[in-house]
C-alpha cells in the first residue's frame, strides 16, 4: 500500500513538471517522435527530443532575460506561460474527477487554482525569479 502512495506521488510530480514545462516538454514530444519515424531508432529519438526540449528552454530563457523590450519579454513569456495554464488545468481537471469530486462547478474550481498554480511557476522558472522568503535571505 505505501509503495502504491509513494507511486501515485512520484507520478504526481512527474505529470506537474511536465505541465510546467509544457512548451519544452511538446516541442521534445514532438521532435522525439519525428526521429523515430524518420528512422533514427528509440534511443535516438529520445535523446533528440531531450535535446530539442533543452534548447527550446534555454533559448527562452535567454531571450527573455537578455533583452528589455516588454513586447519581446510578454511574447516570449506567453509562449511557456500559456501552455502550461492550459496543460495545468486539463491535468488538475483530469485529477479531480479521477478522484472522486462530484461536483462539477468545484472540478473547476480546482482546475483553474491549480492552472494558476503551475502558470504561475512556469513564469517563474523561466525568469529565474528566487521565490524565498525574505527571512530565508542570509546577509
Amino acid at each position: 500500500m505505501m509503495l502504491a502512495l509513494i507511486a501515485v506521488v512520484l507520478f504526481c510530480v512527474l505529470l506537474y513538471n511536465f505541465a510546467v514545462y509544457a512548451l519544452p516538454a511538446a516541442i521534445g514530444v514532438t521532435v522525439g517522435y519525428w526521429a523515430v519515424t524518420s528512422g533514427a531508432g528509440v534511443i535516438g529519438g529520445i535523446f533528440a527530443g531531450l535535446v530539442a526540449g533543452v534548447i527550446t528552454f534555454v533559448v527562452g530563457q535567454a531571450v527573455f532575460s537578455s533583452t528589455r523590450s516588454v513586447l519581446v519579454r510578454s511574447i516570449v513569456a506567453g509562449l511557456f506561460v500559456i501552455p502550461a495554464l492550459w496543460a495545468g488545468y486539463s491535468l488538475v481537471l483530469q485529477l479531480a474527477t479521477a478522484s472522486g469530486t462530484t461536483s462539477g462547478i468545484w472540478q473547476h474550481v480546482l482546475a483553474v487554482i491549480g492552472a494558476a498554480i503551475i502558470g504561475a511557476t512556469a513564469f517563474a522558472r523561466l525568469t529565474g525569479y528566487d521565490i524565498r522568503l525574505p527571512s530565508d535571505h542570509v546577509n
